[in-house]
C-alpha cells in the first residue's frame, strides 16, 4: 500500500523490505491497510530475543522484560531513515513467545504533521488492538 509523507509516495511493501533487510527485525504483518488512514504506515514486527540480552529470558526476571521490550522499542527508531525528513513513529512491545524465544511489537510511522501524541495515544493504540 502507498502511504503520502508530505510530497513524497511511499510504498509499505518496499519499506518492508528495508526493515528485514537492514534491521534484525522480522515483519510479521502489514498493518498499514488497518490503519484506515492515507499518512501512516504500521506493522507489526518481531524480534528474536538473542539479539536483546545473552541471558535466558523468562517473565520471573521483570527487570529483564523491561530491558528487552525496552531495547526492541527504542531499536524502531533507526526505522526513520527509511524516510524523508520530518518523520515520526512509535512503537510498543507486547508479547514473548517463549515456544520461537520472540518478542512481537507494533511500530507506527508517520509525518510530523500528525503530533507524537496522537501518534501514540490514538493510532499506536488502535493498532495494539488490530494484533493478538
Amino acid at each position: 500500500m502507498y502511504v503520502l509523507f508530505r510530497d513524497d509516495m511511499i510504498s509499505s511493501e518496499e519499506i518492508a523490505k528495508e526493515i528485514e533487510s537492514n534491521s534484525q527485525f522480522l515483519v510479521e504483518t502489514d498493518l498499514t491497510k488497518a490503519t484506515k488512514r492515507e499518512d501512516v504506515m504500521s506493522f507489526k514486527l518481531s524480534i528474536d530475543v538473542s539479539n536483546l540480552t545473552d541471558e535466558i529470558f523468562s517473565w520471573d526476571n521483570e527487570a529483564l522484560v523491561d530491558e528487552c521490550f525496552s531495547k526492541a522499542e527504542s531499536m524502531t527508531k533507526e526505522f526513520l531513515k527509511f524516510f524523508p525528513k520530518y518523520t515520526v513513529q512509535a512503537s510498543e512491545a507486547y508479547k514473548w513467545d517463549d515456544i520461537e524465544n520472540k518478542i512481537y511489537l507494533v511500530v507506527v510511522i508517520a509525518n510530523i504533521d500528525i503530533t507524537l501524541k496522537k501518534l501514540q495515544l490514538d493510532i499506536l493504540k488502535r493498532m495494539m488492538k488490530q494484533v493478538d
